[in-house]
């Protein structure tokens, strides 16, 4: 018997998190493809502004009223979560849904002890991450069984996200991890002639549509997102044709190392020459480098394609739906 997933994704919340997307997405598609699957949030009237889904959501009160068990129920947990494991919903069968495998241990500057041994905690029954590179760390470092540690895709929507062939001068990073980092240089670079026909911004919390439309119009993308589990805004900057400077974040070394001129982390001036270096290189031969983002565009929309994340995504959430245990 397939079992039904439920995604736990509460608190709720209505800032943009990448995470929060990525639950509601596999949700989406897994219902897409004829698969009871649902978000569980805290209020039945809750509905995230910032990007649109079709998933179904179903409120906790509701869900424990309809007597979960262990024969129907696939119960799937954000890593923050770990420590609840014990005393949620026991001995219904559980996923970890590892989206920052750095974050395993707990949040920046934790380092909680037990987290080993609450992955071997019998309700566990797989772990699902976001990158290759948090794989490795899982399976390599953390003694995840490897056959039971496995990869979903972050597609990404080339009606969203494509290279156009003309792009503004601005310079452009979001405001959240690390974005000091940036302002820091921002206020440097206001300092130096060669930058003044640039406009460098920071993009606030916007939905994801807004979001694509600044990336497609900017011609450059600093990248100050470290550690990430993947990186998508690097990996939609890139596929909206943006020079990228800065963090690959370390999951971003999936895909981000042909595309991106990196920065050693905390190094202002390196992101200074960095900057320099790749305006530069644009003024040197504009054409050239616009076509050779294009190329970058399409790499990427292949390799992160909204069919390889449904193909990926029906594949590994049925291989723990079937019953399979890890």
């Amino acid at each position: 018997m397939t079992r039904r997933i439920r995604f736990v994704c509460y608190p709720d919340t209505d800032h943009p998190i990448g995470g929060v997307k990525q639950i509601y997405r596999q949700a989406e598609i897994l219902k897409l493809n004829g698969i009871d699957a649902a978000v569980l949030q805290q209020n039945p009237d809750f509905q995230p502004s910032w990007f649109k889904t079709t998933a179904t959501v179903v409120d906790i009160n509701s869900y424990l009223a309809d007597e979960p068990n262990a024969a129907r129920d696939l119960i799937v947990l954000p890593e923050t979560w770990l420590k609840n494991v014990p005393g949620y919903l026991p001995g219904i069968p559980k996923i970890i849904f590892n989206q920052n495998a750095f974050y395993t241990f707990g949040l920046e500057g934790s380092c909680e002890s037990n987290t080993l041994e609450l992955y071997r905690h019998p309700d566990i029954k797989g772990v699902v991450c976001v990158s290759e590179d948090n794989r490795r760390l899982l399976v390599e470092g953390c003694g995840i069984n490897n056959e039971h540690c496995h990869v979903v895709l972050n597609g990404i929507d080339p009606e969203l996200f494509y290279a156009p062939s003309i792009k503004s001068k601005r310079i452009v990073f979001m405001g959240r991890k690390h974005a000091d980092h940036l302002r820091k240089v921002a206020l440097m670079a206001q300092n130096q002639p060669e930058f003044s026909s640039y406009r460098i911004e920071e993009l606030q919390r916007m939905n994801h549509t807004q979001m694509a439309e600044h990336l497609r119009d900017s011609l450059l993308f600093l990248s100050c997102g470290h550690p990430e589990g993947f990186g998508l805004p690097l990996a939609e900057a890139i596929a909206c044709g943006c020079l990228v400077v800065g963090y690959h974040g370390l999951g971003g070394r999936d895909f981000a190392v042909p595309h991106l001129r990196s920065v050693e982390f905390g190094d202002l001036l390196g992101w200074l020459e960095a900057i320099r270096a790749e305006l530069r290189r644009f003024e040197a031969d504009p054409r050239g480098v616009i076509e050779e983002r294009c190329l970058a565009s399409r790499t990427i929309q292949d390799q992160y394609s909204l069919q390889r994340e449904s193909e990926r995504c029906l594949e590994v959430w049925n291989h723990f739906a079937q019953g399979e245990r890890g």
